[in-house]
């Protein structure tokens, strides 16, 4: 089987959804005070880039990985239990939170990869475009403009961007 059960699998078989809370939010989550550029990069690349990286991203198999395996286990012990002291145990063997913060490191790693192999460069967003940014709407058009703009643009690029680019 190429492909064994899935972190998503493990979330509903766990409940996973309940014992999350805000936290869990922050993982991977727009409103960061980074970004990605490319200079010159033209606003269809930009996009298209974004959305292509971020799919390789989410696609990932993490069922092989420490995280998914720690899940896999708690599943495991979690299946045909009855007791919700039992299923409580389960969930704090596979600890979960922990699980899904780990499992999201090596998202982000796959994400920042794939815009480093296609030329782009990491910078730290400065006071005024975070707060800028802070005020459009998640998801908007006008906020991808802004970051676009932002992330096009050689002299921000020179200025602003981080050592771990």
């Amino acid at each position: 089987m190429r492909r064994t059960r899935t972190i998503a699998t493990l979330a509903a078989t766990l409940g996973l959804a309940l014992w999350t809370g805000p936290a869990s939010a922050d993982r991977i989550a727009a409103g960061s005070d980074t970004s990605w550029g490319k200079a010159g990069v033209s606003l269809e690349d930009y996009w298209t880039d974004s959305a292509t990286c971020g799919h390789q991203a989410a696609q990932i198999d993490l069922s092989g990985t420490a995280p998914g395996k720690a899940l896999v286990i708690a599943s495991r012990m979690s299946q045909d239990i009855t007791e919700s002291s039992a299923m409580i145990t389960a969930a704090r063997i596979g600890a979960p939170e922990i699980q899904w913060n780990r499992a999201a490191t090596i998202m982000k790693r796959a994400l920042e990869s794939c815009l480093a192999n296609r030329g782009y460069v990491k910078f730290k967003l400065t006071k005024g475009q975070s707060h800028h940014l802070k005020k459009l709407e998640l998801g908007s058009l006008e906020r991808r403009k802004y970051l676009y703009r932002l992330a096009s643009d050689p002299a921000v690029l020179r200025a602003q961007a981080t050592r771990d680019s």
